[in-house]
């Protein structure tokens, strides 16, 4: 397949299932609605969608978000809110007694069997809440009454109150020789290529969510870093190369 030159070869079986979605779009002509994306994800069904010209794909997580589901639909399908099949949980805990951030919800979730591409954003603000699809409201209304050994009590609410989150992405625009894991790593935590790579190599580094041991592994547009012991980095754009032949980077941090 043409398309897989394109991307790199563990994201296949990403192309394979967001291609039958756009297949089935195209064979139904009707609208056909995927699991969260992240902003990887998103961009690789944007490519997808781009070869077929009487379809459309729209994105959708909530009014402040970064995971979002997706419609693949004809031209003539104008989507409305409720169409993502969204909902929003908000999550009340004693919280002069417990500080609960966003690994501790997603932690919890995980322990119960929900897979990742069921939850959306985690929204860590003056209040936490988090989105997940229709499917599983039920089963985690009844299931989720604890987190970090603090009780917890969960309310359904429009997706339209959706909070903002208080962590502030950090832009950053760089140069850099290569888009090797351990080149763009060094550059976003200032240090040595060499403790760039020891941090690879000990497991403590993800890209869009899956440990990457490999340090020439290459990054692409709209991959989410997770660097243990920093924080959380996204590509947003790769650039033309410069004159002294290094490529343009644009990305965001969200560091401690």
């Amino acid at each position: 397949m043409e398309l897989y030159q394109h991307f790199r070869p563990e994201e296949r079986p990403m192309i394979d299932a967001l291609t039958d979605k756009v297949r089935q779009a195209e064979t139904q002509y009707s609208p056909v609605l995927t699991y969260f994306l992240d902003p990887r994800g998103q961009y690789i069904l944007k490519v997808i969608v781009g070869s077929f010209p009487d379809l459309n794909c729209h994105f959708y997580g909530g009014p402040h978000c970064e995971r979002r589901r997706a419609i693949i639909a004809p031209d003539y399908f104008e989507p409305m809110a409720n169409d993502f099949d969204l909902s929003l949980i908000d999550i009340a805990y004693p919280e002069k007694f417990v500080s609960i951030k966003h690994q501790h919800v997603l932690g919890t979730l995980m322990s119960l069997g929900i897979e990742r591409e069921q939850i959306g954003d985690i929204i860590v603000g003056e209040r936490l809440q988090f989105v997940l699809t229709n499917q599983i409201k039920s089963y985690i209304m009844m299931e989720l009454t604890q987190i970090k050994g603090a009780t917890v009590k969960l309310n359904t609410l429009s997706i339209e109150n959706m909070i903002e989150s208080k962590e502030q992405w950090q832009m950053h625009n760089a140069t850099v020789s290569a888009l090797r894991l351990d080149v763009v790593i060094k550059e976003m935590i200032r240090k040595s290529r060499g403790i760039a790579q020891t941090l690879i190599q000990r497991k403590r580094v993800k890209v869009n969510h899956s440990i990457v041991e490999s340090v020439d592994f290459q990054l692409a547009e709209g991959d989410v870093i997770s660097i243990q012991g920093y924080g959380r980095a996204k590509i947003t754009e790769i650039g033309e190369r410069t004159k002294k032949d290094k490529l343009r980077l644009a990305y965001q941090t969200l560091f401690k």
